[in-house]
């Protein structure tokens, strides 16, 4: 009897996968080719991490909104899909014309930031219609699905870097556009899936089951451990990492070491489904927790690539746990009609944690604060979460 409707919501996770992954794609395309479109308008470099920066604010700030919008549409009987899909139309006709509009500064700026804001229906709705296919039980594991996406894009960002070295940044943009404007359509397909069971609840029964100080109390502390754990995700992989491997390999062999955190939180995301399911998101971040700060500490302390290559992946492996986890906590402890404002408040953490390295870097304080705190910084990080995690009970 369960087997039909599993088998539909891992389709719906495996096309929101490809979702993930062609959004993820079009913002390296973007980083890559930034400097670039930046040079053509007269704008100094200095400036490119502080716009990385504001970036970042704007995916937190529209994150927030669309998940709170998702949620309202929801309460009304409204589907979303549509909406989403021209928000993601958008969003692509704003990527397409960046190449173009480059030599005027003032319009750069604007299309790229209607560009990263209108992109964020492509961010927490997603896991709106997975909770809304499964359930929120089974949503950390439909999450992993998911973010299979994003695991790939990352690992090849590397080599497209490389490959994409001297190419005129038009085509690129424009095959990146294309392609999230097309995907978006299976926003449209996996909500068209839903149960058409759902039905309003009355207003004071919604009003009833609105949670108390301290349910919300507990909520933003787990917000604040999630801004923890993802900045220090963000330290190791953008900072710490290229760093560690050119202390132990020859800088030519970057690209093909960077990725491998990414293959190991491949290899999580594709497990994570049967440890949440046997053991329960908390109990699993935990873990995931303390074993990721020894992971790092491992990639911190390794006195040989193959060390250094295998702690990297074990750490991606448990940043995998930690992040599926986090968002079926997001489900599970958020409010049953607030999936939205639930996980579009942890995708504007992630947002914000990214704007905290682009700030640290723009800065200079990565350059200031030495090889060996930024090393520890991520194991600091982990560990306190760990530490702060510790008397939290499962719901």
């Amino acid at each position: 009897m369960t087997t039909v409707p599993s088998l539909r919501n891992t389709r719906a996770a495996w096309l929101l996968a490809g979702v993930e992954f062609f959004f993820s794609l079009s913002w390296v395309v973007y980083v890559i080719f930034l400097p670039e479109l930046l040079a053509r308008g007269g704008i100094d470099k200095r400036y490119l991490p502080w716009i990385l920066a504001a970036d970042q604010l704007i995916f937190a700030l529209a994150d927030w909104s669309v998940g709170v919008a998702v949620d309202r549409a929801r309460l009304a009987l409204r589907t979303i899909g549509p909406t989403l899909v021209l928000l993601s139309a958008v969003s692509a006709v704003a990527m397409l014309l960046l190449p173009w509009l480059a030599a005027t500064p003032t319009l750069l700026l604007l299309a790229t930031a209607v560009w990263v804001a209108t992109s964020s229906a492509l961010r927490a709705p997603p896991y709106v219609l997975l909770s809304r296919c499964a359930g929120r039980s089974a949503l950390s594991r439909l999450a992993g699905i998911q973010l299979l996406g994003l695991a790939v894009a990352s690992a090849l960002a590397p080599y497209l870097a490389i490959v994409l070295k001297g190419v005129d940044p038009s085509l690129p943009f424009a095959f990146s556009a294309l392609a999230v404007g097309v995907s978006a359509l299976a926003l449209v397909r996996v909500e068209r899936g839903l149960p058409a069971s759902e039905q309003p609840l009355p207003t004071a029964r919604v009003a009833a089951t609105k949670p108390g100080e301290p349910a919300r109390a507990a909520w933003a502390f787990l917000l604040l451990l999630a801004l923890l754990l993802a900045f220090g995700q963000q330290i190791h992989t953008a900072i710490n990492s290229a760093a560690q491997f050119k202390r132990l390999a020859d800088p030519a062999l970057l690209p093909w070491l960077l990725p491998v955190f990414w293959v190991g939180f491949s290899f999580g995301l594709l497990a994570v489904g049967r440890v949440v399911g046997s053991r329960g998101e908390l109990p699993v971040l935990k873990l995931a927790c303390a074993l990721g700060a020894l992971a790092l500490a491992g990639a911190a302390f390794a006195a040989s690539l193959a060390a250094l290559v295998v702690s990297q992946i074990v750490a991606g492996v448990f940043w995998a746990f930690i992040l599926c986890a986090s968002i079926g906590l997001a489900g599970e402890r958020g409010h049953p009609l607030q999936t939205g404002r639930s996980t579009g408040a942890l995708m504007a953490v992630l947002a914000v944690a990214t704007f905290s390295r682009f700030g640290l870097a723009a800065s200079g304080g990565a350059a200031a604060s030495g090889a060996a705190l930024l090393d520890a910084l991520p194991v600091a990080l982990w560990c306190a979460a760990a530490l702060l995690l510790r008397p939290l009970r499962s719901a």
